[in-house]
This record gives structure tokens, sequence and C-alpha cells, in this order.
């Protein structure tokens, strides 16, 4: 089957995210989120973080990490091969690419939501926390 070429309205999907949106539980935080796409080869959605949330910082073995901050303030953290923290302030229109093997968090850095976009592939795709050797299921 032959898949169609096809718009999404990003915009749509913050404003339905404004209003509460579908909740998932990540580490006892309610994070709401909906789903842009999903084909056999990609997959893309827009968290909403509140202040003080964060996606948990994990690493993934094969595919980059792709940011895209869509509203608010939102900070991105790295480590390094020594373990150092590195912060990066994200903002509408930033994107940010994590390569394979970088440990990242994704945290809400102001006072309102924070809209991100992840776009990562689905093929070798896995999720391990920062320091496990197992991925998250």
């Amino acid at each position: 089957m032959t898949q169609q070429a096809r718009s999404v309205d990003v915009t749509q999907a913050v404003a339905k995210l404004a209003q509460g949106g579908h909740v998932i539980e990540v580490e006892g935080q309610q994070i709401a989120r909906t789903v842009l796409f999903e084909t056999a080869q990609s997959q893309a959605a827009v968290f909403r973080l509140g202040p003080g949330q964060r996606i948990p910082a994990h690493t993934h073995s094969a595919i980059d990490d792709i940011f895209f901050c869509v509203g608010g303030q939102g900070r991105i953290r790295v480590w390094d091969a020594d373990g150092a923290p590195h912060d990066h302030a994200i903002a509408p229109g930033v994107v940010f690419v994590v390569p394979p093997e970088t440990p990242h968090e994704v945290s809400c850095a102001g006072g309102e939501f924070c809209y991100v976009l992840l776009q990562a592939p689905k093929e070798r795709y896995d999720n391990r926390r920062y320091g496990e050797r197992e991925p998250v299921s």
C-alpha cells in the first residue's frame, strides 16, 4: 500500500493541547501530548510541559531525537562523554537535534507551558533511562 502525502496543522495541535489534550504519565508527572502523525517509518507528537515538568534523562542507541519548540520556553540538557551537563535554551522556532547515545532531557524553562514537537524514526527506536542498560518499555 502506498502512503499518501499530507500536511499537519501544528498550530491546531497546540491549540488542542492548550485545552487539555491526551494525558500520559511520565514518572509520576501528568504530561499532555497529541500525536501529529505516525507512519510505518516515522512518528511525531507535540508535548505540553508545564512549569517544573520534564521528560527525564534518557538515550537512544541508533536514532537522532529532533525537537522543535512551537511555544513557550524550554530547556534541553545533554550530558557529554565525561558526564558533565550542558543546558540549551529552546524557544519558538528553534530546532534541536540530539545524536544517538547522547543522554538528554527536555523541560519547561518558564512560568508558562512549553510546547515541544518531537519527531523520530520508528525503526530502531529505543528509549533507555540515562545510566541504565535496558530499554524502557
